[in-house]
């Protein structure tokens, strides 16, 4: 005996219908060609690789949409990066340095005289130098001077922060090791490079040990 079919009314008809063309339209409009299909799923690739690359970003990056951050070290007028940001000095290319003197009108790169206290180091590639100077010196001057050096060894430091300039590093931190000289007669016991910042060199990797002799102190 076959059983009787079910009778639809007419808004179960129209609802199922609904829904039916309803899901058409959504598979249509998300997917659409083969060709049109590629470009969002290419797109969403690209921005989850980006994601992936660019764990640390600087953001806005200068376009709206965040890029990587350019390897420099930002200088602060208090310690442990604290009270105002006085400026960035951004790493040269390989095989290359710069030298700043901030007592030199015109010549400096609006990092005041006498004010840094602290730094944070982003993005700076092993074997960068970084060089900081009680005063305006050449070789020779360095004897009369106090200084401040620290360099990468190994990897790639992303961020750091270098709380005071008159600190020894831990002795954990094999990756980023540094070397203070004070004048005996001129700086006494006490070490009194906070706030005493007048030269910034910074030599990117592949800078030849020679060069860096010529231009500064033996570091």
């Amino acid at each position: 005996m076959m059983k009787p079919s079910r009778k639809w009314n007419l808004a179960e008809v129209l609802r199922t219908r609904g829904v039916m063309i309803l899901g058409a339209a959504l598979v249509l409009s998300a997917c659409g060609s083969l060709e049109e299909a590629s470009v969002p799923v290419e797109q969403a690739l690209s921005t989850a690789k980006q994601a992936a690359a660019c764990e640390d970003c600087e953001p806005g990056g200068g376009g709206g949409g965040g890029g990587p951050v350019t390897p420099h070290i930002e200088f602060f007028e208090g310690n442990n990066a604290s009270q105002d940001s006085l400026g960035k000095v951004y790493l040269p290319p390989n095989g290359e340095f710069r030298s700043y003197d901030l007592t030199a009108a015109g010549t400096n790169i609006g990092i005041p005289n006498d004010e840094a206290r602290s730094m944070v180091l982003r993005n700076i590639p092993a074997g960068t130098l970084i060089v900081l100077c009680d005063c305006p010196h050449s070789a020779e001057q360095c004897l009369f001077a106090d200084w401040v050096y620290y360099k990468v060894r190994y990897e790639t430091i992303v961020s750091k922060t270098i709380g005071s300039f008159e600190e020894d590093l831990p002795s954990s931190s094999e990756n980023l090791v540094m070397g203070y000289w004070q004048h005996p007669w001129r700086s006494g016991s006490e070490r009194v490079m906070d706030g005493k910042v007048s030269v910034i060199q910074v030599f990117a990797p592949g800078v030849p040990d020679e060069v860096v002799s010529s231009v500064g102190c033996d570091y």
